[in-house]
């Protein structure tokens, strides 16, 4: 049973995935093989200046917006060129995380969590998280900052070598058959990991062996002096986001929680299902694109960035 569970699951997420990650490496490589690039440099080269970071490292922070698999597949397909280095991708995944949130903004945010908590509550909480995730790319832009020293002279070579190609009269149709044959060599490489990574992280899943953590959650309600509707909220969230939301909008109506409550709940779910999160979602992903030790690495940076974050704004929540 757990087996066939978690092998749908993995299928269900690679069928899901895939094609986005199959869109933003064809697209990039499309661009770059046809000298595209050069169009976005009005959107580009501030970013890139003001970060210190290449081109291709900016276009993927702006696609971001629109699509984090998509723009992490941009990342992907330009450390595998060589293009960028893995101290770049790890600051740029940090940089990301503003423009990713915006990508939910108008999925997720505003037609569930508004209308589920209500305007003041859901407002509130839909700006915490955005500040959280401003925070995380203030900090990476800090850290390509002060990684990335040497890269303007980096990204201008590499930005005009985009900008004017040696071949400018380069045939469409073999752009588009070199675009195509570098996505499918990426695609080989990274599907069959991405589902070994999705199956054995359902598996886990299934078994049990993250749920544990919320165990911990009745003492720290214990120590805070919390009310167990907190507690309640949080361990739902564990399970199911939309769950968890739905059970805050609920007691928050029937007034028996507070909006302060509710944010602090929402945020010690987040808290204590961050493992359970990342390695669920975000590892897959990563390693699939970036392998086992540079995906681990990014995970593991956004993760504690989060956690950080998170944990300071439920202690100032307590304190106010």
């Amino acid at each position: 049973m757990i087996i066939s569970t978690s092998l749908l699951y993995a299928a269900y997420y690679v069928i899901k995935i895939v094609p986005i990650i199959a869109i933003g490496i064809f697209a990039t490589g499309l661009a770059v093989n046809l000298g595209l690039m050069r169009k976005f440099d009005r959107l580009v080269k501030p970013l890139s200046a003001k970060a210190r970071i290449s081109g291709i490292s900016a276009l993927s922070v702006l696609t971001c917006t629109f699509s984090s698999t998509a723009g992490y597949s941009m990342l992907s397909e330009g450390l595998n060129n060589k293009r960028i280095s893995e101290r770049e991708v790890i600051a740029v995944s940090l940089i990301t995380s503003f423009p990713g949130i915006l990508s939910h903004l108008f999925t997720f945010f505003i037609p569930v969590v508004i209308p589920i908590l209500g305007f003041t509550t859901g407002v509130i909480y839909v700006c915490l998280r955005g500040f959280v995730a401003l925070l995380k790319t203030c900090l990476g832009i800090f850290l390509a900052r002060l990684w990335l020293k040497d890269i303007d002279n980096q990204s201008t070579n590499s930005q005009s070598s985009v900008s004017n190609p040696v071949h400018t009269s380069i045939d469409k149709k073999h752009a588009l058959n070199k675009s195509a044959a570098s996505t499918y060599k990426m695609l080989k490489r990274i599907t069959p990991i991405m589902f070994i990574t999705l199956f054995l992280t359902s598996v886990a899943m299934e078994l049990g062996i993250f749920q544990s953590f919320s165990k911990i959650l009745d003492p720290v309600m214990n120590i805070l002096g919390l009310e167990s509707e907190i507690a309640l909220i949080s361990a739902t969230l564990i399970v199911n986001t939309y769950s968890g939301m739905i059970l805050s909008g609920s007691l928050l109506g029937d007034g028996m929680i507070s909006t302060k409550g509710v944010l602090i709940a929402l945020l010690l779910g987040n808290v204590i299902s961050f493992s359970t999160r990342f390695v669920k979602h975000s590892l897959p992903l990563h390693v699939s694109l970036f392998g086992p030790k540079l995906g681990g690495k990014i995970v593991a940076v956004n993760g504690a960035a989060t956690l950080a974050i998170d944990v300071l704004l439920i202690a100032v929540l307590l304190v106010i």
